[in-house]
């Protein structure tokens, strides 16, 4: 059994990632803010191991507690491999002189410190068991692509991958690699005029798998298209 401990489940890529993933061999560990119910009644239809965590990890004082919670669901008798997704970001687009500290604060809660602590509790409580393990994160073309107004979302961003960097360095038996992404049709880009230029959630999520269970590059950090 594949255990897959995915966050920002809910919508968006996070859901397009859920249903790809859904099979017989996988457990789903989902965490979002809020439960994406018809996800779970699909899920539970079709007799998917799927376990839901609603968790603000603008939180990042619990997330320890958190996550072992998260790993004590791992049954040691049919585990095979150990995978998270760190998926949940959020973003805005604003001048940073009228940008509220809150505001900051709460993006780089969400989308560089809360992975940054669940690749740490990950890799601590998930020591006791000897199977393959893989840590991907999901970062954005806005690392390195900068405009005005994105200051806070691309140094986020662009501090994930400097951390899966770090950790590939640091880190041999458990895996970590990192991938930038396109715009994609999400809440997001939602203001984008131009919606030729946005992927489906689904084209996006189909990327990230393609890397997670087939290209897998440790310490690396890969540009989905």
């Amino acid at each position: 059994m594949k255990y897959i401990i995915l966050t920002g489940a809910s919508r968006g890529i996070g859901e397009g990632l859920c249903r790809k993933l859904l099979s017989k061999s996988h457990h789903l560990l989902c965490i979002s803010r809020k439960k994406n119910e018809s996800l779970i009644a699909f899920a539970h239809s079709q007799k998917h191991k799927m376990d839901y965590f609603e968790f603000d990890l603008n939180n990042v004082n619990e997330i320890d507690e958190f996550m072992k919670k998260i790993i004590e669901k791992i049954d040691s008798s049919n585990v095979e491999s150990i995978y998270l997704i760190n998926n949940a970001g959020i973003v805005f687009n604003q001048l940073i002189e009228e940008t509220d500290p809150t505001s900051i604060i709460q993006m780089m809660n969400i989308n560089l410190v809360s992975p940054m602590i669940l690749t740490s509790c990950f890799i601590k409580y998930s020591e006791q068991f000897n199977v393959e393990k893989k840590i991907l994160n999901v970062s954005s073309g806005s690392s390195y692509n900068l405009s005005s107004g994105g200051s806070c979302y691309s140094t986020s961003k662009a501090g994930l991958e400097t951390f899966t960097k770090s950790i590939g360095i640091e880190k041999l038996n458990v895996k970590i690699m990192a991938i930038r992404l396109g715009m994609v049709d999400t809440d997001m880009h939602e203001a984008t005029e131009n919606k030729k230029m946005l992927k489906t959630p689904e084209y996006a999520a189909d990327k990230i798998l393609a890397f997670l269970m087939n290209k897998f590059e440790h310490g690396k950090t890969v540009t989905a298209w």
